[in-house]
This record gives C-alpha cells, sequence and structure tokens, in this order.
C-alpha cells in the first residue's frame, strides 16, 4: 500500500480500516512485504550479537558457517620475507559518520597503498573498541581499519592497534567534529591530513587471508595487521569509547588458514 504526499489523516485512517477487513492472507502479505523493508539490526550483545549474525539474515550466512573469518588471534605465524606495502597517502578527508557500531571517515580519491606491484585505493577508515584483533593473547583499547579497494573491487585492510599513551595531535581535528549520534554525519575539510600518520614507524605486519569483522562477514579480504600499535590519549579512546561503545567482535578460529609474519 502506498499512502499518496499529502493525504488527509481521514484518508489515511480510511485505508487503514480498509485493510483491517481484508482476509488474513493479504494481512501477512504486508507483515511480510514490511519485514522485508526493514534493515536487519545487528549489533555486539543480545539478539543482535556476533553469535547470532548468521542467523539474523540470509545475506549473512557466513558470519556462521565461513572457515576464513576474522578478527584472529596473530601469535606465531611463518616468518616470511613479505614485499613492503609503499603507502602514497595524500588526499583531503570528506566525512565522518556515526555509523553507530562505529565512526567512519570518508577518503577523497588519490590516496593509495602499493604491495608488490598491486594497487589498492584507500577507500575509508573507522575505529574499534577494544581491539578486534588480538596481538599474541593481548587485546588493545582501540583498533583501527584503513580499508583499501584494489583491482576487481578485492579488499585489503590495515589494521592498527591503538594503545593508551600520548594524544595523537593528527586526529584532534577530526576528533573536534566527531559525531555523536547514530546516522549524524560531519562534513570535514582537511586538506593536509594525510592517513599516513595513522601508522606506526615500524611497519613488521601480519598477514592472512580473511573477511569483514562486521555483516555480512564476506571472506575474500586480505588482512595486513601492523605488529607496533599506535598511541592514543586515554582522553580520545575515552571520546571514543563514549560514542560507539563496545563493538568488537570475537577472534575466531585461524583453522589451516597461513598466517605470516613479516621479517623485517
Amino acid at each position: 500500500m502506498v499512502f499518496h504526499k499529502g493525504a488527509s489523516a481521514a484518508a489515511v485512517l480510511a485505508s487503514l480500516l480498509l485493510v483491517s477487513c481484508e482476509d488474513a492472507d493479504t494481512d501477512e502479505q504486508l507483515v511480510a512485504e514490511e519485514e522485508a523493508l526493514t534493515p536487519v539490526e545487528w549489533g555486539y550483545e543480545g539478539a543482535g550479537g556476533p553469535e547470532n549474525w548468521g542467523r539474523l539474515n540470509a545475506e549473512f550466512a557466513q558470519c556462521e558457517s565461513g572457515t576464513n573469518q576474522s578478527p584472529v588471534n596473530l601469535s606465531g605465524g611463518e616468518i616470511s620475507e613479505l614485499p613492503d606495502p609503499q603507502f602514497n597517502y595524500a588526499s583531503q578527508l570528506t566525512e565522518i559518520e556515526n555509523l553507530g557500531h562505529t565512526l567512519q571517515v570518508e577518503v577523497a580519491p588519490g590516496s593509495t597503498m602499493n604491495v608488490a606491484g598491486r594497487e589498492y585505493e584507500l577507500a575509508q577508515f573507522h575505529f574499534h573498541t577494544p581491539s578486534e584483533h588480538h596481538l599474541r593473547g593481548a587485546e588493545f583499547p582501540a583498533e583501527l581499519h584503513l580499508v583499501h579497494r584494489g583491482p576487481e573491487n578485492q579488499l585489503a585492510v590495515v589494521g592498527v592497534f591503538i594503545e593508551e599513551g600520548e594524544a595523537r595531535a593528527q586526529l584532534s581535528q577530526i576528533w573536534n567534529q566527531l559525531p555523536a549520534q547514530p546516522g549524524e554525519s560531519e562534513q570535514i575539510d582537511i586538506a593536509d591530513f594525510s592517513a599516513e600518520t595513522l601508522l606506526p614507524e615500524e611497519r613488521q605486519h601480519y598477514l592472512y587471508p580473511g573477511s569483514l569483522t562486521t555483516p555480512p562477514c564476506s571472506e575474500g579480504v586480505n588482512w595486513m595487521v601492523m605488529d607496533q600499535p599506535i598511541a592514543m590519549s586515554a582522553e580520545q579512546i575515552s571520546e571514543l569509547r563514549a560514542i560507539i561503545g563496545t563493538s568488537d567482535r570475537p577472534v575466531q578460529p585461524l583453522g589451516d588458514r597461513e598466517l605470516r609474519l613479516d621479517s623485517q
């Protein structure tokens, strides 16, 4: 049923009364259509929590049935001489959005990461509190994910652990514009910001094949997680946590996947 813009309250009420007199099959069809149009709500606790993601929607099936899921505990791994990623981050930021479960910063086209001759463009970066990956069994207060798209739309995500320490000055301009409510966004114009300032000085990293850490938990994501954390102040971390709350998916079994650590 469609209510045209400008319809009177009486007309709307009459239409609703008419629907109530229709047969049960029609009622069930309307309910089914409404449910199909309602976004699936998921979160990090209760009925919509991670243990139930795979059953909330058929599109989320890999959250439960997938075998290459993320995050994981990064420990051990084969020490390998991995190609050094070349970061060419230079573009301005365009928008920061509160998605309810994270704060996501959109990046203008032009920032790239090159790995062994393959180029990936930085699309956005976002945060989780506490960290999703664990490092040799240890959890950090927060984790940064820099999401890149490469050839054939392949995803490569760089994960950076965040520990408590000195304030990260490069984030101060963003932190002054944090949208507090889910669904809110703020346009930002920071032309001289480089996301490379969010990477640690030492770039030793783990590599493994994984997935998105949020529904639909799609696999085929190339993960590169830095071994060295960056620091943010206790106040910056608290402000982040106050807005997005707990937003970490539990670690998933590594299984027989190959985990490699850069030999540096």
